[in-house]
Formats: structure tokens, sequence, C-alpha cells
């Protein structure tokens, strides 16, 4: 008699060790969805462009792709390799590690056929420099900022 008990108490146990495993896990995946969905790219109010797809995005982030379509250059600001907010940017939504990102640009700038994004060392400092850059491009996790345009990232 007592060993159907224990193994009623035990599995019973185990449906409670699933049930809260798959709380967790729902918990910590909508918290990191719902950031992610958080992560702007903005530009200089002066940029007409009001959606980019996910290859022209990157083209631009990348530096192969230097002017918008009016002729004007694009200056790409973006926070330090280290820095959270980049990380979950260049993941997100580039799809590419920032270590890749930094590899493509020194290929660039070390063959003579672009110049790297500009760094910056904090958020403050970087939505500063897209509000006062004409052509400016970069992204920010707030959506407060009046003088940014939003740029809207297809899928495609």
């Amino acid at each position: 008699m007592k060993m159907p008990s224990i193994r009623r108490f035990l599995e019973s146990l185990s449906q409670i060790s699933y049930r809260t495993f798959l709380i967790v896990v729902s918990l910590v995946a909508t918290s990191s969805f719902s950031y992610a969905g958080d992560l702007k790219v903005m530009a200089h109010e002066s940029v007409s462009i009001s959606q980019l797809n996910r290859s022209e995005l990157r083209q631009i982030f990348t530096g192969h792709r230097q002017h918008w379509q009016n002729g004007k250059k694009i200056t790409v600001f973006v926070l330090q390799d280290n820095d959270e907010l980049h990380k979950q940017f260049c993941r997100d939504i580039l799809q590419m590690f920032p270590y890749q990102l930094s590899r493509l640009w020194d290929q660039l700038t070390y063959s003579g056929q672009g110049v790297t994004p500009v760094r910056v060392s904090s958020y403050e400092a970087l939505i500063e420099a897209l509000e006062s850059t004409e052509g400016a491009i970069g992204y920010g996790d707030k959506d407060d900022i009046v003088k940014l345009r939003r740029i809207e990232v297809e899928e495609k």
C-alpha cells in the first residue's frame, strides 16, 4: 500500500515541476520578446525614409550603402560593442553578432572603401548625435524621443 502512494506523490511532484518549468520558460521568453519589440531603428528627422527591409538596413550598418536615396550622406551611430543595447540590436534587428559587424567595419575601413560608424560612449550621447546630425541613423529603446524619425524594419 505504501508503494502506490509514494509513486503518486512522485508523479504529482514531477507534474508540478514540469508546470513550473513551463511557466518559467514562458515568462522568460515573453520578457525577452517584449524587450526586443521595444528596440527601434531611429534616424534624424531630415531622413525621409520611414521603412527599410532587413537587407537594406544591414547594408547601411555594414557600410555597404553610404548614401540615402536623395544623395545625402548616411552617418551611422552605434554604442560600444560591449553595450547590452548594441548587442541586442545586432542580434535581434541585424541578426548577426557584434563581433561580425566589427569585422565587416574593419575590412571596409582597411580596404579604403568606407569608414566605420561613429561609436558613442552612452545612450544619451547616441540620441544627441542622432538628433544633431543630418542623415544620421542609429537605434534606441525609448518612445519619448520627439526629434527622431522611427524607421520600421520589414522582415524581407
